[in-house]
């Protein structure tokens, strides 16, 4: 008995191991692709890999680059680390959750 739930708690912990924030290894190559196409790289602190995802419900006047579709609607927001005395920090990227395409960001501070 004791065996079997060691066993069960061993696949538990093994399963839950992989959290949520792995899904988004998709989401956020898009921001970083987007950082680096716009040569924000030396606004940021480390890498792709670092970046927070969290879901973001889009305001009218707060986004850039951005169809005015999304308005209103949830969408995943990736946010990197800014770098350490820069004059503007690192941009916060919106990315589309079905499609994974960044459609618009909120400017560095």
């Amino acid at each position: 008995m004791k065996r079997t739930i060691l066993l069960l708690l061993c696949l538990l912990l093994t399963g839950c191991s992989n959290s949520e924030e792995d899904g988004y290894k998709e989401v956020r190559k898009a921001g970083w692709n987007f950082i680096k196409q716009n040569k924000w790289e030396n606004r940021v602190s480390g890498g792709w890999e670092q970046a927070k995802v969290e879901a973001y419900t889009v305001d009218k006047g707060q986004a850039q680059f951005m169809d005015e579709q999304y308005i209103g609607d949830e969408v995943l927001r990736v946010e990197f680390e800014d770098r350490a005395n820069t004059a503007a920090g690192a941009p916060v990227i919106l990315v589309d959750q079905e499609t994974k395409r960044v459609i618009g960001y909120l400017p560095g501070e």
